[in-house]
């Protein structure tokens, strides 16, 4: 798939430390979610090269809302980039309290979700809709890629990272290893492109990320484990090169809201 729009340099090294230190600003000792992020230095890397890849249809002056956003750390990067230039809105089921100080510290209005896919928010009220890690969870995807296009604005952007790709050997073994933690949802690029179609999107870029783990389960955590994930961490850069990349992890895209074809 021609990806379309370039996405100009970035600094990798300083977005990792900002983000880094983002996640070290609150204390939340008793969330493994947050655990699993700290316990691993390429988790961190991975995100920022996921944001990469997706932060060429951000600019300045944009209101943007993190869909899914939990501790926000999509919304961290950008923040770290534009600074104030930036107007960010976040949304998730998780209770406001859970996150405020990470919701607070990229200086992100949150609001919590109390329904299965509508949002609280206007018709055609964003610019761009960051959706990292959510669609595959959501308990309608259909209904909610058509509540996403209502309060997009005309030409809006749907950016979306880390969504399980339907041919990834590390969500083949966690479905035989960890069940619990594997997706239920995954998804095809080029079937998922058509079915945006469908909701009123069109995707105008898109790929395959992450061949190699930036994690492990918590019961993996060893020191020779973790060392060994740092060092696999270079074979990313085959992760969109045939036929290695129908194995990466996640797909990431960009698709504009359409008012028709």
């Amino acid at each position: 798939m021609d990806h379309g729009l370039r996405v100009p340099e970035l600094d990798e090294t300083a977005l990792s430390g900002a983000l880094d230190a983002f996640l070290c600003a609150a204390a939340a000792p008793d969330d493994p979610y947050l655990a699993a992020k700290r316990a691993q230095p390429a988790t961190a890397r991975e995100l920022v090269r996921a944001y990469a890849k997706i932060r060429g249809a951000l600019q300045l002056r944009q209101r943007v809302l993190d869909w899914g956003c939990r501790h926000a750390a999509l919304s961290a990067l950008a923040r770290a980039e534009f600074g104030t230039d930036i107007e960010l809105h976040g949304s998730d089921v998780c209770p406001a309290d859970d996150y405020a100080a990470f919701h607070a510290a990229c200086g992100l209005a949150y609001r919590r979700l109390t329904h299965p896919w509508q949002l609280p928010y206007p018709d055609a009220h964003f610019d761009t809709v960051l959706a990292g890690g959510t669609l595959e969870h959501v308990p309608n995807d259909g209904a909610s890629l058509t509540e996403l296009w209502r309060v997009l604005k005309p030409g809006g952007a749907l950016l979306i990272t880390h969504l399980p790709n339907a041919g990834s050997w590390t969500e083949f073994l966690s479905r035989r290893l960890f069940p619990a933690q594997a997706h239920q949802r995954r998804y095809a690029l080029a079937a998922f492109c058509r079915r945006l179609l469908h909701h009123g999107f069109e995707a105008v870029a898109g790929g395959h990320h992450q061949l190699m783990p930036s994690s492990l389960p918590a019961t993996w955590r060893r020191a020779w484990l973790a060392g060994a994930v740092e060092r696999v961490q270079r074979l990313n850069a085959l992760e969109n090169v045939w036929p290695l990349r129908r194995f990466s992890a996640t797909l990431w895209l960009i698709a504009r809201r359409r008012e028709g074809f």
